[in-house]
């Protein structure tokens, strides 16, 4: 077997990529010190130190506390080792979940914002929707009617909590769903019936309470620049559109932001959809 080399802090700091002054602070805390003193008072390392120095710094690239540092190298043993390295494959496990599920934000964020720039405004279009999956708040609609707009701003902040806690938003834009009857009666467009959120998540990883589908098929589709409060133009146009071109609605009204506050804070530059499932009349 080599010999072991030895080297002093400063050759030892300079090889590892660090400063002198990590290494006096992990000695002076009982972390990792240097292998043997010399007859001059010299502190010396060891070759043989190069590979737990990296294992520390990975570890603390990983999360761990110094202390818990400390704790394992004091009296670590291959039964903690093994044990060490267990918690930080699962540690691992759940980082890299949580950074996949915050890349597929990003990307259907940057998705998002790129069709809005590319939108025709206060036009009508029939569009094919796909099937797609929902997670809604409680029943908004009868606050709604008592006009207790404090309470149904405490429901959206708790489903807002309740999709970000359950790790269930990615990346898509929230919603509102507008009962048939309130789309059809000019002035109750702001009747909201749930607050919805888009996801891509499994339906069995979704309460079975709170998950809707979005079923696919024609959808009549307007687009508005502007604060979205102020929809009531928009819907006259879709119910005027389906009244010339003999549709029937079939099911709720989606209403759902894609350029909002945390695109710009001006109000006016706000893109907003609506879309409503139609059938032929008569059908």
């Amino acid at each position: 077997m080599a010999r072991h080399m030895t080297f002093h802090v400063g050759e030892f700091a300079q090889m590892t990529g660090v400063n002198k002054r990590t290494l006096h602070y992990y000695d002076s805390e009982g972390i990792f010190s240097p292998d043997s003193v010399e007859s001059n008072g010299y502190r010396a390392y060891s070759s043989r130190q190069f590979y737990p120095f990296y294992m520390i710094r990975m570890f603390r690239d990983m999360g761990l506390d110094l202390s818990e540092i400390k704790e394992y190298m004091q009296g670590r043993t291959p039964e903690k080792f093994a044990q060490l390295l267990s918690e930080q494959e699962a540690w691992l496990n759940q980082e890299m979940a949580k950074l996949r599920r915050m890349k597929q934000i990003v990307a259907n964020q940057r998705h998002i914002l790129a069709k809005a720039r590319e939108v025709k405004l206060d036009e009508v279009e029939e569009q094919e929707f796909a099937d797609s999956r929902l997670v809604v708040s409680e029943n908004l609609r009868q606050l709604c009617l008592r006009e207790d707009w404090e309470a149904v701003e405490r429901q959206f902040a708790t489903h807002l909590r309740d999709v970000m806690e359950g790790e269930v938003l990615t990346g898509y834009t929230f919603g509102v769903m507008v009962s048939p009857e309130d789309f059809m009666r000019p002035g109750h467009e702001q009747m909201v019936s749930y607050y919805y959120v888009l996801t891509d998540k499994p339906w069995r990883q979704l309460s079975k309470n709170y998950r809707r589908l979005r079923k696919g098929g024609t959808y009549l589709v307007t687009y508005f620049a502007g604060d979205y409060m102020n929809t009531a133009a928009s819907y006259a146009r879709l119910r005027k559109y389906m009244k010339e071109h003999a549709w029937e609605h079939a099911g709720f009204a989606y209403e759902e932001s894609l350029i909002e506050d945390m695109s710009t804070a001006n109000a006016q530059e706000f893109i907003t959809r609506i879309a409503v499932p139609v059938i032929e009349r008569g059908r």
